[in-house]
């Protein structure tokens, strides 16, 4: 029996074959030595096949029949459906997937579908598909598609690969559109982060205390409320409980009672005591949640730590109660105005200068017709206006000041005032007015520019004598910068005096001349710190500016007059000593010369011994040496044939083995003042006398020119030199003081510079004034 028939197909096929007659067309009578099939047999196949047939027709019928209900099935079904080919392109699809990727089928037919994965998903897309067709399972992926017109959307795409009828391998997708999802994810997220932020803002947690296992859910924001650190997993309700202050677990208690047994929403305020110790106030709200049965089940609810308020509350009720013993003890005045002008209300301690004692009540009364200097501020502040003012009343023969603040409450429609005694402090203002105007008084008529200045460098005081001086009024320097009002050049004198007051530098200094912007004008500045009564502070400066042109000019006018004195002085007292060495010389000349001359004739006369010849020697020798004295004392040269040649005759008179002497005069063939040639004179004899007494000088150069107005004199040598300044102090520098006494009595000037070793220069500038 053939193995493809199954035994009720080949039975029905034997019995219709022995139905048939033995000469039926076709058959053939079997040999039984014949190897081959008998004719009954390939009759029996026959037959078979002819079944075979029927059936195969039947079963195609009803396979149309099926894929006609599957097309219908596939086409319409919610859920996009398409076949990939392995390389991509797409092989089948329905309608929804038609209707997603916003085209038709008989265009989307043989495309690849990566064309319709959004750019920034194929690379993930493209391994998901490798995926599904390398693994013979279900492999699913959230992907952003878009629509033949670049339309993105998100999507969840199945896959799950297959062989087709022709043995290639193909992927059958499942695309879900998750747009609506994805907003209404997005709308559920916003809606949790504003919870989040509003509570995060408010400082609120959320709680849920679960019966049955004693747990506790709590969040960040409710651990921070009892000052323990975000811990995500559960936490026993025990640990919330033990935090609770143990004066305010009754009230715990019995609010917990309430909610669960009584069905009342939690609402309460108590204290917990954080793990560091201090003590916080949170505030509780909640409500029990019940099972299908009506049992509690659970309580959730929001927390928050209200420490903050509790803690400005004190603070305002304290404030309250510091404002109460303010108004009780200080002399100060709190009123309350309805819109008309009545007293609501007065407090304060400031009643009793007002004489209103405590039995003694405003209250009702009228403002206007009690006080009516109060009047037009009074309308002014009741029409809405603040102000702030300072008001006089007499009361009981006594003058009242009050500084009164005001301002109008919209909101209830009522007058305020704040008002302070200030009587003693006006009584005091008037006395330092009075004051003030006596100083101002005494500052105006001060010759002196007098300026004060505070620790920021702000006039406080301007006097008239620095309107003159300055030419800005005392309005336009008050409350200006001293520097601005005082123009004194950077790193000057003045300026850093005043600089020196700013930096707390305490020390006065007095009749500083400084230069003034007018060059006019001669001034002396005298700069004095001022300091805190209280404390030994800087607290600004005093400048004392005096005008000193007049005095500086009579100063210099006497100064040129005592020079000219002086001077007058020094050539008579010169003049006279010449008319005395003159006499002296004379005297020596025609007395005592005259008579060593004739004593020597009278010896040459009869000199025979040798004792006479020695003593003609010696009468020679004195003769010499009065002639010498008698030249040294008066020059006679000097009168008869003036400066030049006298000073010639005087280079002459040095043996050149002491000293080789240099000489080079210019411009002295002008006559020169009487007075001046003997200085000069004499000048040069004590210059070449300390050059050879002192010096040990080889060599010296002497020069003298005249020009300008001037006579330039001076001595070089290359002698031993010495310290000026320990010389000229002493008894060996008495010549050198007399030259520098000398030069400043001829209204010139003497200068002088040695060094030990490296010899010595003197030189003398001399004015040549008419005599």
């Amino acid at each position: 029996m053939p193995a493809s028939l199954p035994p009720s197909l080949f039975d029905r096929a034997r019995q219709q074959l022995r139905a048939q007659p033995d000469d039926a067309p076709g058959s053939a009578p079997a040999s039984p030595a014949d190897p081959q099939p008998t004719a009954e047999d390939l009759q029996l196949h026959k037959i078979e096949l002819e079944m075979q047939q029927e059936m195969l027709l039947v079963a195609q019928e009803e396979a149309v029949a099926a894929q006609a209900r599957y097309a219908d099935l596939y086409n319409f079904a919610p859920t996009a459906l398409l076949t990939l080919l392995a390389d991509g392109r797409i092989a089948q699809l329905n309608a929804r997937a038609c209707q997603l990727l916003g085209s038709t089928s008989e265009r989307l037919l043989g495309r690849r579908f990566l064309l319709f994965v959004a750019p920034e998903t194929r690379e993930a897309f493209q391994a998901f598909v490798s995926t599904a067709l390398a693994e013979s399972r279900r492999h699913a992926l959230e992907v952003c598609l878009q629509t033949e017109a670049s339309v993105s959307f998100p999507a969840r795409v199945e896959a799950e690969a297959r062989t087709n009828a022709l043995g290639q391998p193909e992927v059958q997708l499942a695309m879900v559109d998750l747009t609506q999802l994805h907003r209404e994810a997005e709308k559920r997220r916003r809606t949790d982060a504003r919870l989040q932020q509003v509570l995060s803002a408010t400082g609120t947690g959320t709680w849920t205390w679960h019966f049955a296992s004693n747990r506790l859910e709590w969040d960040a924001q409710a651990q921070a409320c009892f000052g323990r650190p975000h811990d995500p997993t559960p936490a026993s309700f025990d640990v919330l409980q033990a935090a609770v202050h143990s004066d305010d677990v009754p009230c715990v208690q019995r609010a917990m009672h309430a909610a669960v047994h009584d069905r009342q929403p939690l609402d309460l305020v108590h204290r917990v005591i954080w793990p560091d110790g201090s003590v916080h106030f949170v505030a509780a709200h909640g409500n029990v949640q019940r099972d299908a049965h009506d049992r509690p089940e659970c309580l959730t609810g929001l927390i928050r730590d209200v420490t903050a308020r509790y803690e400005a509350e004190a603070e305002l009720n304290y404030q309250s109660n510091q404002f109460q013993l303010l108004l009780d003890t200080l002399p100060i005045l709190f009123v309350r105005l309805s819109a008309t002008g009545n007293y609501l209300e007065m407090k304060g301690a400031a009643r009793q200068r007002l004489g209103l004692d405590a039995t003694n009540s405003v209250v009702g009364k009228s403002i206007f017709d009690l006080y009516p200097i109060l009047a037009e501020p009074t309308r002014r502040l009741l029409a809405g206006e603040s102000f702030n003012f300072v008001a006089s009343e007499t009361v009981d023969g006594q003058r009242v000041s009050f500084h009164n603040h005001g301002f109008f409450d919209q909101q209830r429609q009522e007058g305020v005032v704040f008002a302070i005694d200030v009587t003693e402090s006006e009584v005091m203002k008037e006395r330092m007015r009075t004051e003030q105007e006596f100083t101002r008084s005494l500052l105006n008529h001060s010759i002196d520019g007098v300026a004060a200045f505070d620790h920021n460098g702000r006039l406080t005081a301007w006097n008239r004598a620095m309107t003159e001086l300055t030419g800005r009024t005392e309005a336009d320097a008050l409350g200006q910068d001293v520097f601005a009002c005082l123009r004194f050049e950077p790193h000057s004198l003045p300026a850093n005096l005043v600089a020196g007051l700013l930096q707390r530098q305490a020390r006065p200094r007095f009749n500083q001349p400084v230069p003034w912007p007018d060059p006019a004008r001669e001034v002396e500045l005298t700069t004095i710190p001022l300091t805190k009564t209280d404390e030994d502070t800087c607290a600004g400066g005093l400048l004392l500016v005096r005008d000193v042109t007049e005095r500086n000019r009579l100063h210099a006018h006497a100064t040129q007059l005592k020079a000219r004195q002086q001077r007058e002085i020094f050539r008579l007292v010169l003049m006279a000593q010449e008319v005395e060495r003159k006499r002296i010389a004379e005297a020596l000349h025609n007395g005592v010369g005259q008579l060593l001359y004739a004593t020597k004739l009278h010896l040459e006369d009869g000199a025979t011994t040798p004792g006479a010849t020695v003593a003609l020697a010696l009468l020679e020798d004195a003769i010499k040496a009065t002639r010498e004295v008698s030249f040294e004392l008066t020059p006679g040269i000097l009168e008869d044939f003036g400066l030049a040649v006298a000073l010639q005759k005087l280079a002459r008179s040095i043996p050149p083995a002491k000293l080789k002497l240099h000489m080079y005069l210019t411009g002295l063939e002008r006559p020169l003042p009487q007075v001046l040639n003997v200085a000069i004179y004499r000048m040069v004899q004590e210059l070449l006398n300390n050059v050879l007494k002192h010096a040990r000088a080889e060599e010296a150069t002497l020069h003298v020119a005249y020009e300008d107005q001037q006579v330039y004199l001076s001595m070089e040598d290359d002698g031993g030199g010495f310290d000026v300044a320990e010389t000229v102090g002493t008894a060996q520098g008495m010549g050198l003081a007399s030259l520098y006494n000398r030069a400043a009595l001829l209204g010139g000037q003497f200068e002088l510079a040695s060094r030990p070793g490296r010899g010595t220069i003197a030189t003398f500038t001399l004015p040549v004034a008419e005599e």
